[in-house]
């Protein structure tokens, strides 16, 4: 099974402004797959953007939290 990333438009409560997030990682064995785990999971507000290839990590922050 791979996993997809996501993005949601929500609204900064700081500035009122409408912005992009990255959201969470989804299942799926396709894109269609994934965007159908939304839809039947609760995260119909997810778009789903691309298959997660790696994740790169930080550890100088890593080490500072």
């Amino acid at each position: 099974m791979k996993l997809f990333t996501t993005q949601i438009k929500a609204i900064d409560p700081r500035d009122g402004k409408l912005k992009t997030y990255s959201g969470q990682h989804v299942p799926g064995l396709s894109f269609e797959d994934a965007e159908m785990y939304c839809q039947q999971n609760g995260l119909g507000y997810c778009k789903v953007t691309g298959e997660l290839i790696t994740e790169v990590y930080d550890i100088d922050k890593e080490l500072l939290n």
